[in-house]
């Protein structure tokens, strides 16, 4: 990626979160996600993403499942791409914003990371078409954990993303 390209990605999400920082719902609203997804997106003239129901059922069932011992483990493989996110008083738009970070450790030339990248590949995967996202309080009763599904989903190996 260029350094002009990386300014304007870093300037994109930036203005994103800044917008969705005054959202309702603590930034965890169905257009809170999609705006941080398709915000990326945009920066890398993918198609745009849209919030699906059946998927957010998902995410939030599981969110659910998960917040009896609040680990970060992935659902069995249903057909769906999936990110996981948990901290203390997290929302939507920082679980979102954690995955987006991970663009640092991703070499696009190379298609490969240098660090954890996959949640990033993920969300800017080219054929991924809809999300949905759940958010549960973990019995601790001060973590949140953040579950998206991603369909088509993607991380395909030997694929690149974009």
């Amino acid at each position: 990626m260029g350094h002009s390209c990386n300014i304007s990605l870093v300037l994109a999400i930036f203005i994103s979160v800044l917008h969705l920082s005054h959202a309702q719902d603590k930034g965890s609203a169905p257009d809170d996600y999609v705006s941080m997804h398709n915000c990326i997106r945009r920066v890398l003239n993918l198609k745009p993403v849209t919030w699906d129901e059946e998927l957010a059922k998902k995410a939030q069932a599981y969110a659910e499942e998960r917040k009896v011992d609040c680990q970060l483990i992935h659902a069995p493989f249903s057909g769906d791409g999936e990110n996981l996110a948990m901290g203390q008083d997290l929302s939507g738009t920082w679980a979102t914003q954690l995955w987006l970070d991970e663009r640092l450790d991703y070499d696009h030339q190379k298609n490969e990371c240098t660090a954890m990248c996959g949640h990033y590949t993920q969300i800017v995967w080219n054929t991924t078409e809809r999300i949905g996202c759940g958010k549960a309080r973990c019995n601790d009763g001060k973590t949140n954990f953040i579950c998206c599904r991603y369909n088509p989903p993607g991380n395909y190996i030997g694929q690149y993303p974009y």
